[in-house]
């Protein structure tokens, strides 16, 4: 089965390289754009049904993708990584090489570890199969979950580094399921 993925739109916040995870952001004038040129992208995809993260910045991306013709259900996994104590931060202020890192996985205090994020995805896409075997599906998610999901259908890099793949606002992706 085709899985497609989409990262929201673009937001300020994005520009401004901050660690988002669950603050509750919304697109930008170029962030609505994106997601129209995702719609266009996909429209003759076939796609019988959105599943989107329930953020507001990820809503409004799988509200203007649908444009009202396909179904959305909103699924708590396809939620940012809880960046926990970096939510807020710069991007250029943290150690990314650690904090992707599979293979060292390091717990912190409050963010999510990137193997629970794993986890919580793969689960997602057990539950695709097991309810929609024979759907043309669509998730609309955040940079982190996008990452999550090209090394899961790519294979994990041997030393667990996971910052050579980087999700693009709008970003069409296409995957077999």
């Amino acid at each position: 089965m085709k899985v497609y993925v989409v990262r929201h739109g673009e937001t300020n916040e994005n520009i401004g390289n901050i660690m988002q995870g669950n603050m509750d952001t919304v697109l930008n004038d170029k962030g609505k754009k994106q997601a129209r040129l995702a719609r266009e992208q996909i429209k003759d995809k076939g796609i019988d049904i959105i599943i989107a993260s329930p953020k507001a910045r990820t809503k409004e991306t799988a509200e203007i993708i649908s444009d009202g013709k396909i179904p959305i259900i909103y699924d708590e996994r396809l939620k940012s990584r809880n960046h926990g104590e970096f939510e807020g931060m710069s991007r250029l202020d943290m150690d990314l090489k650690t904090y992707w890192n599979i293979n060292i996985n390091k717990q912190y205090e409050k963010a999510e570890s990137v193997g629970a994020l794993y986890h919580r995805v793969s689960s997602l896409l057990e539950m695709v199969k097991r309810f929609y075997p024979n759907k043309t599906v669509l998730l609309v998610t955040h940079s982190g979950v996008c990452r999550i999901l090209y090394y899961y259908f790519n294979g994990i890099p041997s030393d667990g580094d996971l910052t050579a793949y980087e999700a693009h606002n709008g970003l069409v992706e296409e995957y077999e399921l």
